[in-house]
């Protein structure tokens, strides 16, 4: 069957950003968010009936909440110059502080509860599916500021912090790069044009990046200045709640402890030199020296597999079938009920995500689709995301609050799972080559890109502690993060200096640091696929029930239950290393034999 290219949005809200059906749940909202406001100040000091009311109520609330930001996100990514839209998101994010005022109010109580009192009302029947968040939400509260200054910052961040990041998206949205395809020049989105780097052509690549680069220069001044403010903000608010770390709160919202992360760089930075025969043998493919940014993602063989977007469904169904029927059941459900957005297109918005409809319990995935296999493995990863949450759509919405490091979990194992099947079915020596290129591209990404992420942010914060960086100070610190990160694997003069302004994940005021989140899901999927080989096809019960669990559990809880390991020790992390650099040898001697150079 032929799929849509396009999203249906109808189906959870009919008539876009003019819908009548959103505006009467938005007011619903209001109406319920301004009794609740109410309400609380009737509560007792004593955990008593009332106080299960009105959690329920609350959480209630932010499922709702999370269903109309979630359709406003998906409104502007299919066209950045929705200013419905945008008007929507803004009024969003003024209830979104109103209900944090509830939370810090209803905090408050939670403190001043008696904790054997707090055990009891947490082991009643209707609280104990969501005891974990909620005695997460108390612990947490122990290490605020006091509920005043804690709404002040809430009402403040409104127009401050996360006025900062809307600021960033609408000029990114917004961006545009000329581009000449057979004679005409058109203005093309930041997304079509990272696109362009995976073309097999070294001069469309360079020219791509170059435009690239030429783009974001030219609104450097803007987004360093958002960056600034968002950074300044945060540290602000973090000293004031006497964190001594700006990693204190992605750690606490990734639900990870430092001794876990930590112990899992220190394995990546000793692992990482692996990858450098890699990345010299593909600059020998494309004829260069030294590896630039812009080959990083450049096919090296003839045999590139292409794909349409309605070759690439049943594909990936296809493939998800192999390890489970429940998954690829879902995945062509999603195909076939629109859940999808894919269309190349201008005026759609930059990258990719997967968000979800804890109300109507759906998802929708948006990506610019390429068609190259590059484009397959996104649209799996994206699916992966989807069938997590489809997994804990009947659990009440705090229990379904997975962070980020396990969500990226099942979307990386989704992607193994195509490219470790396309890799065992190659029928030459140039589509092997290729997909392993594929295969060790995800592990210098995963291992060298997003580390260096990491350490320009951590790098970035230290400095911005004494002010404001400028530009060309955040570009010094871009390039020397990547240097660190590729081993100063690639070319000297073709670092990305502006990738600083150019990634959206660096603004993201909900998910500070997102960078270590997709290390730690690529690294913890290797040791779940590990595992699958091992068990074969019982295990994807096993996957499934890790997956439900991830909304009540750390990080280091969830891999000693259904694993059985410790994640602060290094000896997963090595091993999960291993794996993701394990391809490397098979590569050099594929490449040698092509370029000639065996040795």
């Amino acid at each position: 069957m032929a799929y849509s290219e396009t999203w249906d949005l109808d189906a959870i809200f009919a008539g876009g950003s003019s819908s009548k059906e959103l505006a009467t749940f938005t007011k619903k909202m209001k109406d319920d968010l301004d009794q609740l406001r109410k309400r609380i100040d009737s509560l007792s000091s004593k955990p008593n009936d009332d106080w299960k009311a009105f959690i329920l109520d609350v959480q209630n609330l932010n499922a709702r909440f999370f269903q109309a930001s979630s359709f406003t996100e998906c409104l502007e990514a299919q066209n950045t110059s929705d200013k419905e839209a945008s008007q929507l998101t803004g009024r969003l994010d003024a209830f979104r502080a109103t209900l944090k005022t509830i939370d810090v109010r209803l905090e408050d109580l939670f403190l001043r509860a008696d904790d054997a009192d707090w055990k009891k009302l947490l082991a009643s029947k209707e609280l104990e599916p969501i005891a974990f968040a909620l005695n997460e939400q108390r612990t947490l509260a122990k290490k605020k500021m006091d509920p005043e200054k804690e709404i002040l910052t809430t009402e403040l961040a409104k127009d401050g912090y996360h006025a900062w990041g809307r600021l960033y998206d609408k000029i990114a949205g917004s961006l545009r790069a000329d581009w000449k395809t057979n004679g005409k020049t058109e203005p093309i989105s930041m997304g079509q044009l990272h696109n362009k780097m995976e073309s097999p052509d070294g001069a469309v690549r360079k020219e791509a990046f170059e435009k690239l680069e030429g783009a974001w220069k030219s609104v450097a001044d803007y987004t360093a200045a958002a960056l600034n403010g968002q950074a300044g903000f945060r540290l602000t608010m973090y000293d004031q709640r006497k964190w001594d770390s700006v990693l204190f709160e992605p750690l606490q919202l990734n639900r990870l402890s430092r001794e876990t992360l930590d112990t899992m760089w220190g394995v990546v930075a000793d692992g990482s030199e692996k990858l450098l025969p890699y990345l010299d043998e593909k600059a020998r493919l494309l004829g260069k020296k030294k590896l630039t940014w812009y080959d990083k993602s450049a096919p090296v063989a003839s045999k590139e597999r292409a794909l349409d977007y309605n070759e690439a469904a049943p594909y990936i169904v296809d493939q998800f079938t192999r390890f489970s029927g429940d998954m690829a059941g879902f995945a062509k459900m999603a195909f076939e009920k629109r859940w999808i957005e894919v269309e190349d297109r201008a005026g759609k918005g930059a990258g990719g995500f997967c968000t979800d409809f804890p109300v109507s319990e759906e998802t929708r995935i948006f990506m610019t689709y390429g068609g190259t296999f590059g484009g397959v493995s996104t649209l799996a990863h994206e699916l992966g995301h989807s069938y997590h949450t489809w997994l804990l759509r009947k659990k009440p919405y705090y229990a379904t609050m997975y962070p980020m490091t396990l969500a990226e979990t099942a979307s990386t194992f989704c992607e193994s799972l195509i490219l470790d099947a396309a890799l065992e079915a190659a029928t030459d020596e140039e589509e092997r080559l290729t997909l392993l290129d594929k295969k060790l591209d995800e592990a210098a990404t995963m291992m060298m890109n997003l580390r260096s992420r990491f350490v320009f942010e951590m790098n970035f914060f230290k400095e911005r502690t004494n002010g404001p960086l400028s530009v060309d100070k955040l570009n010094e610190l871009m390039v020397a993060a990547q240097k660190e990160a590729y081993c100063n694997g690639l070319d000297d003069n073709a670092y990305h200096p502006y990738f600083w302004a150019s990634k959206l994940h660096f603004y993201i005021t909900t998910y500070p640091f997102y960078n270590f989140p997709y290390v730690f899901g690529y690294l913890f999927s290797n040791g779940l696929y590990d595992r699958a080989l091992e068990e074969g096809p019982s295990f994807a019960a096993k996957y499934d029930a890790l997956l439900q669990d991830t909304g009540i559990m750390t990080c280091e809880e969830l891999a000693k239950k259904h694993l059985g390991i410790d994640l602060t020790k290094p000896d997963f992390w090595q091993a999960s290393v291993n794996r993701a650099t394990g391809h490397v040898g098979d590569f050099v001697k594929l490449a040698q034999q092509k370029t000639g150079a065996a040795r």
